[in-house]
């Protein structure tokens, strides 16, 4: 039987409390199919199709309105949710996608 201090415990505990959200851009359908395949064992990963449509996108944000960009922690939670949308936006247009740390 492995013997484990206190410290790789909290680290290992703490690395499984942490997910991660990738949004892929709508118009990456084979990106998103590839990373839903890639991640598929994983639990702590979750791969989703940005699902805004006009300018009503907000909707899209509402359960990960208290997360912050590659875990940046957010104090007010409508800077936090502007904060994240003009992240996501940003990286969407870019690269295609986001990755999101869920704490």
């Amino acid at each position: 039987m492995e013997d484990r201090s206190l410290e790789d415990r909290s680290v290992e505990d703490r690395d499984l409390a942490e997910r991660h959200l990738f949004i892929i851009a709508r118009d990456q359908a084979s990106l998103w199919e590839y990373l839903r395949r890639e991640f598929a064992s994983e639990t702590n990963v979750e791969v989703i199709l940005d699902r805004r449509l006009g300018r009503d996108r907000r909707s899209a944000f509402d359960r990960i309105a208290p997360l912050g960009p590659i875990g940046e922690t957010m104090d007010d939670r409508r800077t936090g949710e502007r904060r994240i949308r003009d992240f996501v936006a940003a990286q969407l247009r870019s690269i295609g996608y986001a990755m999101l740390r869920i704490r």
